[in-house]
This record gives C-alpha cells, sequence and structure tokens, in this order.
C-alpha cells in the first residue's frame, strides 16, 4: 500500500517503540497502534481552546454503506457512507483509518486555518501485520504499565476464526489511559493477521465508534 498523508491525532508517547519508527508526523498513528497493540497506554494531546479548530461531537454513521476493497490482501468490508478512509504503512505493517465525519470536517477548518495542532478523534483502525510462527490472536500483556483484558470471545470472522476482546491500560493503576475494542484473526493463508479496533481515551469504547465496529466485522470478507 502506498501511504497517504493524514492529519492524524496527536499524542504524548513516554516511551518510544525500538523496534518502529518513532514520532514522524505521518506514523504517529503506526506508533500508537503498535504500542496499544503490544499493551502500551498511550494519551492524546487535546486541542486548543484557543485555535479555531476544535473537536466537535462524533456524527452518528449514515445508514448506508460503501465497500472497501483491497486488493493487496483480498478482502472487502463496509463503511458507513458518510465515512472516508486514509491508508498507512509502517516496515511491513499497513493501517487502514476509518474516519467520522466530524474529522473530516476537523481537517478541513485545520487546512482552511493553517492551524497545525488540532487534536483528532482515534479512528477505527484496520492493522495487517505480518504473522510469525509464533503469532497469536491474543496478544501478550504488557507488564510495565497495568493492564487487562476483558470480555475474550471467540467467534468467526469472514469464515475464519477470531478472537474479540477489550484492553484496558494505565499508568497509574486507577486512572484508565485507554480501552480498546479488537477483533483479531489471521488471512486464509496464515500470512498475515488481521486486527480491527476501535480506541477510546474514556471509560468505555464510544457506542457510535462500536456501531462502525461492529458493521465491519459483519461485513468482512476475503474474494479471490
Amino acid at each position: 500500500m502506498k501511504m497517504q498523508s493524514s492529519n492524524l491525532w496527536q499524542i504524548i508517547i513516554e516511551i518510544c517503540l525500538q523496534s518502529r519508527v518513532c514520532m514522524k508526523r505521518h506514523s504517529i498513528v503506526s506508533v500508537m497502534a503498535s504500542l496499544t497493540f503490544i499493551g502500551i497506554a498511550t494519551s492524546p494531546i487535546p486541542a486548543q481552546n484557543r485555535q479555531p479548530c476544535n473537536i466537535g461531537a462524533l456524527v452518528n454513521p449514515a445508514r448506508e454503506s460503501k465497500k472497501i476493497r483491497n486488493t493487496q490482501y483480498k478482502f472487502v468490508f463496509d463503511i458507513p457512507a458518510n465515512y472516508s478512509i486514509d491508508i498507512q504503512g509502517d516496515h511491513h505493517t499497513d493501517y487502514l483509518l476509518l474516519n467520522n465525519p466530524s474529522e473530516q470536517q476537523l481537517r478541513s477548518c485545520c487546512q482552511k486555518n493553517k492551524q497545525i495542532d488540532c487534536g483528532s478523534y482515534p479512528p477505527v483502525i484496520v492493522r495487517i501485520d505480518p504473522a510469525k510462527p509464533n503469532s497469536r490472536l491474543l496478544p501478550d500483556r504488557n507488564v510495565q504499565y497495568p493492564s487487562r483484558f476483558e470480555y475474550i470471545k471467540q467467534t468467526t470472522i469472514a469464515n475464519q476464526k477470531a478472537v474479540v476482546y477489550v484492553f484496558h491500560s494505565s499508568r497509574n493503576g486507577k486512572t484508565i489511559a485507554q480501552i480498546s475494542l479488537t477483533a483479531s484473526f489471521f488471512t486464509p493463508n496464515k500470512k498475515h493477521i488481521i486486527a480491527i479496533t476501535a480506541y477510546s481515551f474514556q471509560d468505555k469504547v464510544h457506542p457510535i465508534d462500536e456501531q462502525v465496529f461492529q458493521r465491519l466485522i459483519s461485513s468482512f470478507a476475503f474474494v479471490r
């Protein structure tokens, strides 16, 4: 996949990934997704109130859907018709970012006003990683930060065995720094592992993001 530039949300990362790129603006989302996948907490930098563009409320997803087709990994899925999608790549990992209309409006405002630090919504992310012989659907929990798995459910997505789970992580054991809802499964040839994740920096995933997550996993299919 070719990388497309996008105005991603700003985050503070206390520990740089030694094995991945660190803090280039276009790779912020890949760093955050990598940290989350191995169980390290991240936090957003809020938009400055004095700036003309600020984060508003999430817009409800349209009832109508549009189909997203990926020819490299040969899969399709549905997203709300009013959502947009960005594509990013980092080393051997690829990301598809599903953006709420409010994120699109925020980007337009920031571009118009030449505002750099806009803040952002965490998008629902489809992540594709190369599978290794020891790859598991449920990632190892990182012991450096307090974290826990919840709602671990085995299911089937696109005729593949899958695991759906909720992951909590925090810095001090009391304040939730991040929560994520993830569905993880292998491609039919077992060469890649796909993780679909909805993020939140509150005590639960936003209902709108959960709706989009459910629409995505229920429509996901591998094609020839």
